[in-house]
């Protein structure tokens, strides 16, 4: 029997959904159900190519779309950016720009793209690779935490990647569990690919414009949420915070209102993951600690330094974790922009 949603293979026939993830298991994948839904673009043809089968998810700018590649016979993901905002420059190279960041990366935990052209109504899109399983956002809402086995290879798969984009200038600017999807085959370790690089700093190319915020909330680092410059360390506190609400089966922070969530990332510690989850690995919680702290200069330097220490955790590397000196205490954010400053004056007083 087997997962149509992990591709778990199970020949103990007794079970009837997936103890993994709680999907019901068939017999064969061709006996699943198909993994995207009707749609009125079913038979569509774009560039001569890539025929509509259904429809898989929408984002805030875009739809994903289940194709036929005529030319290979494999099925792809078809991401076409919405119409309403395809005559917009800026929002039209922000989606094109998973295509630039997969040009330049070629890491096994990043999700492939591998085609891009435009629509006859002028909307780009882009192929991907066509990913089975689920994000781990979608696992998170579903099981609260996960367990320290389950966490650290996902936190090591998804540090190497960041790592590597960082080595080749690129800052993804948007770390969170449901752009981190999971994928496995029969029998073998979930295979982690991190997605969704439209929000991404380059190297080279126009820069955000000053003062515009790109992102999303809860996994902010303070310095990203002001509009004060960034580096890689905004991913670590991204993964940090990522990695706290794995373990702990909830954000560091949270509050109705963004604006407070946005004043505590600035201005309240985070809790200590034992404080939650009594009993967990303390070399976990000082990683995850050192990655949440709020001056980015007492974070681990570079995500490569995270990545060693959770593979020192692991086993994997021979030594203890290092972790981060404090190199400023207390720790506290310094904005580096008058802006940032006026508006870290305004976040405190948002707090009790």
């Amino acid at each position: 029997m087997i997962c149509p949603r992990c591709h778990r293979a199970y020949t103990d026939r007794s079970y009837g959904f997936c103890p993994d993830d709680g999907a019901r298991l068939v017999q064969s994948l061709s006996a699943a159900p198909p993994p995207a839904q009707p749609t009125r673009q079913f038979g569509a043809i774009l560039e001569d190519r890539y025929v509509i089968q259904g429809f898989i998810g929408a984002g805030g700018m875009s739809r994903v779309y289940l194709a036929a590649d005529s030319r290979t016979k494999e099925q792809v993901a078809i991401k076409i950016l919405n119409r309403s905002f395809a005559a917009d420059r800026a929002q039209r190279e922000r989606f094109l720009r998973e295509l630039e960041v997969a040009a330049e990366l070629g890491h096994p935990n990043i999700v492939r793209v591998l085609d891009a052209g435009e629509r006859k109504d002028g909307s780009p899109f882009i192929v991907l690779e066509l990913l089975t399983g689920e994000s781990l956002g979608v696992l998170l809402r579903r099981e609260v935490a996960v367990s320290e086995a389950v966490a650290l290879p996902l936190i090591r798969q998804a540090a190497s990647a960041l790592a590597s984009a960082h080595a080749a200038g690129v800052i993804h600017r948007d770390v969170k569990p449901d752009n981190l999807f999971l994928v496995r085959s029969a029998g073998g370790p979930r295979v982690l690919k991190m997605m969704d690089f439209g929000f991404a700093k380059l190297k080279t190319g126009p820069t955000t414009a000053a003062g515009l915020v790109l992102g999303t909330v809860p996994y902010m680092a303070p310095e990203q949420a002001l509009a004060d410059p960034i580096d890689g360390r905004t991913d670590v506190y991204a993964l940090g915070v990522t990695m706290f609400r794995m373990l702990a089966g909830q954000l560091p922070f949270s509050s109705p209102d963004d604006v407070v969530v946005v004043a505590q990332h600035a201005c309240t510690p985070a809790p200590r993951l034992s404080s939650i989850r009594p009993g967990i690995d303390r070399r976990l919680e000082a990683l995850v600690a050192t990655a949440l702290r709020k001056a980015p200069g007492n974070r681990y330097d570079s995500m490569q330094s995270l990545l060693e220490d959770v593979e020192r955790i692991l086993g994997v590397r021979p030594g203890e974790p290092i972790g981060a000196p404090l190199r400023t205490t207390p720790d506290v954010y310094e904005p580096v922009n008058r802006a940032a400053r006026e508006a870290l004056k305004f976040l405190r007083r948002q707090l009790p």
